[in-house]
């Protein structure tokens, strides 16, 4: 008896000393690029003296990450991997954070003429059957998870290799490629308006339930991974989600036009 007794006086103190004062935030690369996520990061330590540590990549990576028990909370915008993510046993719950916009943008002369169409499906097809560049992310981000949605919506399963140009990287740089080859791509609404290269691209198309975006968080589940910071990890999301993050958020700008709105 006394042994056990030791035993676990021994163990709550290892734990006690492994405890860090932050936690990891795997995220998707818009939240960081707005500078929304160092803005809620620095609030919620003022308030509460947790640090938050922002690992910014593309959602398919940030899930990766926190597969491996990479982090302690994952914020990323593909509602059913996320869902799955939870139900394998990674994640504890889900919780939709808040919402904007996926926006197809383009030459501003529009020479494949999607600015009066109010169907994706029409302007997916438009652009597949077109003689324009299409610039994907190709990255197995949220964003280019969404796309193929788009594509499989429009019934196009093939593309002209010469037409659709593959970046493999970031929503910015996918951004600049467009912006130089003249071409359309698919940005979701908050890299877009940080974007500051945007010469001849413009928005042609946004609105409509297809292109909804919705940011999901996850608290990363301590069963399967100890050492997480699973009770401030909580806390960070309550803080989001009911508490003065929420506010934030919803009064969050970017020259003036609001980014993101809450769930």
């Amino acid at each position: 008896m006394k042994f056990i007794q030791l035993l676990l006086i021994f163990l709550a103190f290892t734990l006690n000393a492994n405890s860090r004062d932050y936690i990891i935030v795997q995220s998707t690369t818009s939240i960081a690029n707005t500078g929304l996520l160092d803005i809620l990061s620095s609030e919620f330590e003022k308030q509460t003296g947790i640090k938050v540590r922002p690992i910014a990549v593309g959602t398919g990576n940030a899930i990766s990450n926190s597969k491996r028990g990479d982090g302690d909370v994952l914020i990323v915008h593909s509602k059913q991997d996320e869902l799955k993510f939870v139900s394998e046993g990674y994640g504890v719950k889900r919780y939709g954070l808040m919402f904007n916009n996926f926006i197809i943008v383009g030459p501003k002369d529009d020479p494949v003429n999607i600015l009066q169409e109010t169907d994706i499906k029409k302007i997916m097809k438009k652009i597949a059957l077109s003689n324009y560049k299409f610039i994907s992310r190709d990255d197995n981000s949220g964003t280019h998870i969404k796309e193929k949605n788009l594509w499989k919506l429009a019934n196009i399963n093939s593309f002209d290799n010469f037409k659709y140009i593959r970046t493999g990287t970031s929503m910015a740089n996918t951004l600049n490629v467009a912006s130089e080859m003249n071409a359309y791509t698919l940005s979701d609404q908050g890299t877009w308006l940080s974007f500051n290269n945007k010469n001849n691209l413009k928005v042609l198309f946004k609105g409509g339930n297809e292109m909804h975006n919705e940011y999901g968080i996850i608290a990363i589940n301590p069963k399967k991974f100890p050492h997480v910071e699973f009770e401030k990890s909580k806390e960070f999301i309550e803080w989001l989600i009911t508490g003065a993050g929420k506010d934030i958020i919803n009064n969050f700008t970017y020259n003036g036009e609001k980014l993101f709105f809450t769930n």
